[in-house]
């Protein structure tokens, strides 16, 4: 987990064009933080996603979102979270500058699919479908990830 990527949240918000006119834009900015989450979005690493379905110590937990799953930890280590502390009154200041950040052990973290290249989708698929991942309630996607479509007969 090292080096510069781009996040594929940030394409999705339009940000990842080196000259678009916001700030915090352009490709190559982002990094796994050393809690195992995705600088920009805050995405459990998507290797580690795997790893933990593979294992079957995570539960998801389905949103109204086709981008965004909740992974709970179901029998296996504790997530990490990384998050700003900042005390009452500290003047307001770039997240890079702050000196506030605290790590925590969570048992629940969120999971951004645009993370998962091809292979991992197609294998994330194959497990869904082998019916080898645990789903919190309702106990089904009832928004499918985007890259997922329902079958049916043609």
């Amino acid at each position: 987990m090292t080096g510069a990527f781009t996040c594929g949240r940030r394409r999705a918000d339009g940000l990842a064009d080196p000259d678009s006119p916001f700030v915090g834009a352009g490709a190559g900015l982002d990094t796994w933080r050393a809690d195992g989450t995705c600088s920009y979005c805050g995405s459990l690493n998507e290797a580690t996603l795997m790893a933990r379905l593979e294992a079957g110590d995570v539960e998801l937990t389905p949103t109204d979102k086709s981008y965004k799953v909740y992974v709970r930890n179901a029998g296996g280590d504790p997530f990490q979270q990384t998050y700003r502390d900042c005390p009452a009154g500290s003047p307001p200041h770039m997240p890079d500058a702050c000196e506030h950040w605290v790590t925590r052990e969570t048992s629940e973290t969120k999971f951004y699919f645009q993370h998962l290249d091809e292979q991992q989708r197609r294998r994330f698929v194959e497990l869904l479908n082998e019916k080898k991942m645990k789903l919190g309630y309702p106990g089904h996607f009832y928004r499918l990830p985007f890259f997922i479509s329902r079958g049916g007969a043609t």
